[in-house]
């Protein structure tokens, strides 16, 4: 599959939604997604694979800047988390091709990171739960090199510079190289993880981009905090205290 280039401004600001010609990075929103069928009963849980330990920010690593184009997906699947909401079922997915991060090892972060109590679910709307191969996700969360981010992304519309990440329909599309090596911003690789699953997701949600409320103040979550904090400081959560809203 080609890479597919967006050769207008115009084409971007129809499909994207955004209001300047500028590329909007990382935190883009694409088509509403349409939600299937929830399941009340949760499937027979796979523990997730142990994350691994705190990583530290590196500073260009080099990473694959083309993968097979095709996905593997996590198997076994999570308990719903929080207590009270409409229930939205995800997978996780990774980019065949990749060998820095493996398929479990990256489902593992991803389930720590929504089943956080400072997570999407404090809101009390959703309730969440991955599941595995061949049941009906809402959406799927995909680790992609940046050659196949440019190519999903770019297919509604967004340009990622082989850098950003973005939500696009269904699918959360996570930047290798970003997942790889941070941004600029962020001395904690965590804080920067947390931050962009929970952005990205924010967006599938139904979230839009919101700017800092004030100096000093957490970064709302659904800030675009890699291309300025604004005076903020940079935060990983909607909910920090696991009950405001910040926004």
């Amino acid at each position: 599959m080609g890479r597919i280039r967006v050769t207008t401004v115009a084409l971007v600001l129809v499909l994207a939604g955004c209001g300047s010609s500028a590329p909007q990075p990382e935190f883009q929103q694409a088509a509403s997604p349409q939600a299937v069928p929830s399941a009340e009963a949760a499937p027979s849980a796979s523990p997730s694979a142990s994350p691994s330990a705190k990583p530290k920010p590196t500073k260009n690593a080099p990473v694959l800047e083309r993968g097979e184009g095709t996905f593997r997906t996590a198997a076994g699947g999570t308990p719903i988390v929080g207590s009270a909401g409409s229930l939205r079922r995800y997978q996780v997915q990774v980019e065949k091709g990749i060998t820095a991060f493996d398929t479990d090892e990256f489902a593992a972060k991803v389930d720590e990171i929504l089943s956080d109590d400072r997570s999407w679910i404090a809101s009390k709307k959703w309730r969440l739960q991955r599941v595995g191969p061949g049941e009906s996700a809402n959406v799927s969360i995909k680790l992609a090199t940046p050659d196949t981010v440019d190519r999903l992304c770019g297919q509604v519309g967004l340009i990622t510079n082989g850098i950003f990440s973005c939500r696009a329909g269904s699918n959360v599309v996570i930047n290798l190289r970003r997942w790889t090596n941070g941004a600029d911003g962020f001395t904690d690789m965590d804080v920067y993880r947390n931050m962009v699953i929970n952005h990205e997701f924010g967006h599938f949600l139904g979230h839009g981009h919101v700017n800092c409320p004030g100096r000093g103040k957490p970064a709302p979550v659904m800030q675009q905090q890699t291309k300025s904090l604004q005076g903020c400081k940079a935060n990983p959560y909607p909910y920090p205290d696991g009950v405001h809203y910040v926004g």
